[in-house]
This record gives structure tokens, C-alpha cells and sequence, in this order.
């Protein structure tokens, strides 16, 4: 691989520095309030037009004992810098105008640059934007997150967030939204100004998100999502893949309890054979408001389906398409397929300013026949796990955010991955995580 070039390297945390000092403002907000005189990141402009100006910066350490369990890998650990600048135009009533500029690098990984670690200054969003109380259109970059984030998410753990490239309109209905899209991932280049869509994948869809006055507190999405890939690799094999996902989401709050469950079935081609594929998680879980801290007990449990037999040309390997890969925890060592999984966990808030969570979970195969699969989105096999036995290990984690100052957060996540029969019998080994994060939003 080229040598990179001393000046180029330069430049990029030139550009990341200036974001971080000289526009520390509030986290990028799709939707900003009306200009307020009182706030200084909002600047009117006269003749009924305004922008608002924002800005995010996080640095972020990632500590891996070893590396995707030791598996043709090694230990790992090093830095990530991220810096978010937005300019959000407002034009009348009804028109709006964002774009958001990102600088990305890392520092110190010994495996290679992974594809959404480094960037030069680039556009991370930048839309077009026209709405009413019924109606809402956005055409351009953007970032999306539909319903619980597990199968779309703005993917906020690695160091370049998700976004897509294309239309999204919104109608409105009472408290229903309906969204229809057609849309395709940018893929992150390392030079500046110069990341595209990614023309070898696909997604296009209807997300309804209902809260009928009849099941309250119950409310409820549905949702229709196509995916194409002309590059997928699962345990069976390797080719083109075309999947429809038909969702429902039902979830809600009464009293102490709170509750989040959603179903997921998949149709399509893989290669020359069909997909049928299955997903089931759920996030239940109970405040005991009056104890100090306001304890959260919950419980998460989650199947998705694997495929049983790889030497047919059906593929019974659920794809989550573009996950919140932390969704299991911060170390985002799994991926959600061929998987069941346990997870109890308590959750406690001694203020406003301290979260702690605490996690045990316990992970088996869905199908023995099929592989351990592992990040970056969508999934990856994990060489050698094809086959070997259902069970693939526990994880401990202990997660920390401290918000120390209105515009600063802190972060402590630590994990340990007692490593099973299916990850030890390809090569694995326990797996220790570490990662520190500093936040600077205004």
C-alpha cells in the first residue's frame, strides 16, 4: 500500500483542531428550534432567515486485548479524533438549508486503517429541506435512525458516523409519521471533499411509527425495508444480495415498567438461492423510582436466525443491515446473526449528571452449522466458526457517561469476553476492552 504523504496527515488534524477550538457548539439537530436572540450559536440574518451553527467534538480511546478474539489478530489500541461542524439555514417558514462538514483521524492502530476511521474535511450532511405541520422532505447527505436504531442507526461508535446519500419524505398525522426513502450509504474516502455514495449497496423503504389513542401507552412501528449488496460475504459463501425486511416494533412505558420488543422477517436472493431469514430481541425492564439512583432492572433477549445447512443455496442468515453495533455493548464484538443471546443488567442514576450500567450476557449460536459473526457493519464472519460448538462465551461490561459540565461529557466502558467452545475451537481466546471518550458539545 502507498506511503501517506507527512503533509497530508498534517493537514487533517489541522483542519479536526480548528473545528475543536474554534466553534465548540451543540450537537447537529436535524430539526433546530426557532432562532433565539438569547443563544449565541443562532444568528438572524433578517428578512425572516436565520442559522443556527453547532459543533461536536469527541475524542476516543479503544483498547483491545486482543483483537476479534485473537483470531488472526493480535492487541490493539489506539486513538480516535472526530470533529463536527453544521450550519443550519432557515429560509421563511418552510425552507431549510444544512450541511455539515466532519474531520476524522486515528492515531496509533497497528492493524491497518479501518474503513471508517480516517477522513479528511469532508461532507458529513448536507440537504436540502422543506416542511410544514403535515409535511416534511429532505433531499441530499444525511443521517438517518429509524424506530430503535437495531436495523438503520446513525452508527455513533466508530469514528465516522453513518450517513446516506438521497430522499426522505415525512407526512404527519396526529402523533403517526409515516417515512418513505430511497437512499444509498456514503462511502468514506481518506483525501478531503471527496466521499460518495456507495453505488455497490442499496436501501429504500416505508417506516410508520403509530401511537394509536387506543393501545396507549402501547405504541407501534411497522416498516418495509430493501437492501441490495453486490458484495456479501457470509459463512455459506460469497455473491450478490437482495433482501426485503418486513418489521414490527411494540414498545412503551406504564408505571415502572418499560418495554421494547421487535420482530423481523426476511425474504430474498442470495447469490442463485433464496433468503429466509428471522429476527426476535427485546428490552424489558423496571425503575424503582423511589430508591436512590432510580434503579433500572432489565432484561435483553434476542434471537436471530443462522443458517443450517451451508452446503444448500438457501441463506438462513439474518443481515441487520446498518445496526447500532453497540447494541450489545461498547465493544462491539458481536454482531446481530446467528445469534441468541441473555442479557440482565442494572442501570443506576445517582444524579443528573452520573449514568452507570452494569451487564452480564450470555451468547450462544442459532444454528451450529453457521459462523460467530463480528463488526464492521453489516457483519463479518469470524474465520474458523463455521461448525464448531453452539456455545460462544459470556461478556461483562460496565459502562459510565459523567456529563461534568454542560458542554462536557466523560465516558468509561469496560468489558471482558470469556471466550466459549465455538470461538476457542477456531483459535479465540478471552477478549479485554477498554475505551475512554472525552465529548465537547455547545
Amino acid at each position: 500500500m502507498a506511503r501517506r504523504r507527512p503533509e497530508s496527515r498534517t493537514a487533517r488534524r489541522l483542519a479536526l483542531a480548528t473545528l475543536a477550538v474554534a466553534l465548540p457548539t451543540a450537537t447537529a439537530q436535524a430539526a433546530a428550534p426557532p432562532c433565539d436572540p438569547a443563544t449565541t450559536q443562532c444568528l438572524d440574518l433578517g428578512d425572516d432567515v436565520s442559522v443556527n451553527l453547532g459543533a461536536n467534538v469527541r475524542l476516543r480511546t479503544m483498547d483491545y486485548a486482543p483483537v476479534r478474539f485473537g483470531i488472526a489478530a493480535d492487541n490493539d489500541a489506539y486513538t480516535f479524533y472526530r470533529g463536527l461542524f453544521h450550519a443550519d439555514l432557515r429560509s421563511g417558514t418552510h425552507w431549510q438549508t444544512y450541511v455539515e462538514l466532519g474531520a476524522h483521524d486515528v492515531s496509533g492502530r497497528r492493524g491497518g486503517t479501518g474503513a471508517t476511521d480516517r477522513d479528511g474535511l469532508d461532507v458529513q450532511q448536507a440537504y436540502l429541506g422543506w416542511n410544514d405541520e403535515t409535511t416534511a422532505l429532505r433531499v441530499g447527505r444525511q443521517e438517518v435512525s429509524l424506530g430503535s436504531s437495531r436495523l438503520i442507526s446513525v452508527r455513533d461508535g466508530p469514528n465516522i458516523r453513518l450517513a446516506f446519500d438521497g430522499l426522505r419524505a415525512s407526512r404527519f398525522i396526529g402523533d403517526d409519521r409515516i417515512d418513505l426513502f430511497a437512499l444509498r450509504p456514503v462511502r468514506p474516502e481518506p483525501g478531503a471533499f471527496n466521499d460518495d455514495g456507495d453505488r455497490a449497496q442499496a436501501l429504500w423503504g416505508l417506516h410508520a411509527a403509530l401511537a394509536p389513542a387506543a393501545t396507549a401507552p402501547l405504541k407501534i412501528d411497522v416498516y418495509w425495508l430493501g437492501y441490495r449488496r453486490d458484495v456479501a460475504r457470509f459463512a455459506a459463501g460469497s455473491g450478490r444480495e437482495y433482501r426485503q425486511s418486513f418489521g414490527a416494533r411494540l414498545y412503551g412505558r406504564h408505571g415502572g415498567w418499560d418495554w421494547n420488543t421487535e420482530a423481523v422477517y426476511q425474504t430474498g436472493r442470495f447469490g442463485s438461492g433464496p433468503i429466509r431469514a428471522w429476527t426476535l430481541a427485546s428490552d424489558t425492564g423496571y425503575t424503582f423510582a423511589a430508591l436512590y439512583g432510580a434503579p433500572r432492572l432489565s432484561l435483553k433477549a434476542d434471537i436471530a436466525s443462522g443458517d443450517g445447512d451451508r452446503r444448500d443455496d438457501r441463506l438462513g442468515t439474518f443481515n441487520a443491515l446498518y445496526p447500532n453495533a453497540s447494541y450489545f455493548s461498547e465493544s462491539s464484538l458481536l454482531a446481530p446473526a446467528n445469534l441468541i443471546d441473555l442479557q440482565p443488567a442494572l442501570t443506576v442514576t445517582p444524579n443528573a449528571k452520573l449514568k452507570l450500567t452494569l451487564g452480564w450476557d450470555f451468547v450462544w449460536k442459532q444454528r451450529v452449522a453457521d459462523a460467530v459473526y463480528t463488526t464492521p457493519t453489516p457483519l463479518v464472519p469470524v474465520p474458523g466458526t463455521a461448525g464448531t460448538a453452539r456455545r460462544i462465551g459470556d461478556q461483562i461490561k460496565l459502562e459510565s457517561a459523567w456529563r461534568f459540565a454542560p458542554a462536557w461529557e466523560a465516558r468509561l466502558q469496560l468489558a471482558h469476553f470469556n471466550a466459549g467452545p465455538a470461538l476457542r475451537e477456531a483459535g479465540g481466546r478471552d477478549v479485554r476492552f477498554v475505551s475512554t471518550a472525552l465529548v465537547y458539545a455547545w
